[in-house]
């Protein structure tokens, strides 16, 4: 399998969303008066050549963002999306120097891919410290 492309190699600003399907949703406490309100998609690139974990959030008015990708067909569902979900909170702690997971609050939702458990699971592999204690 490739690794995955994230928004920190190339910005991923000509890929556009086809059809999608909600992954997960959270709150983000990015510090004074920035909490965000995200939601993470999976889905096609239009181009149909990735597949991406798109977001979308309060603060960017709803525009959805490709944040990380890879090459269509490599995986599928929930693995994909772990995939993803890894390069992406990998580049938010090496490339944007993000102590912690703890200002991230899951949303537990019927209607979403990923089960908050799962979640916790990746931003435990990401920031094993920050998640033991709970």
């Amino acid at each position: 399998m490739a690794e995955p492309f994230t928004y920190h190699d190339d910005g991923g600003e000509d890929l556009e969303p086809a059809a999608r399907e909600v992954a997960c949703r959270y709150f983000l406490d990015a510090g004074p008066q920035h909490t965000e309100f995200v939601t993470q998609f999976l889905g096609p690139s239009e181009c149909g050549k990735f597949d991406v974990l798109w977001e979308e959030s309060d603060w960017t008015e709803d525009v959805t963002v490709a944040v990380a990708w890879l090459p269509r067909g490599q995986l599928a569902g929930f693995a994909l999306w772990q995939a993803l979900a890894l390069a992406f909170w990998n580049v938010k702690k090496e490339g944007e120097h993000w102590e912690s997971a703890g200002c991230i609050e899951i949303i537990e939702r019927p209607d979403t891919l990923v089960e908050a458990d799962a979640f916790r699971a990746v931003l435990a592999t990401v920031w094993p410290e920050d998640l033991t204690d709970e």
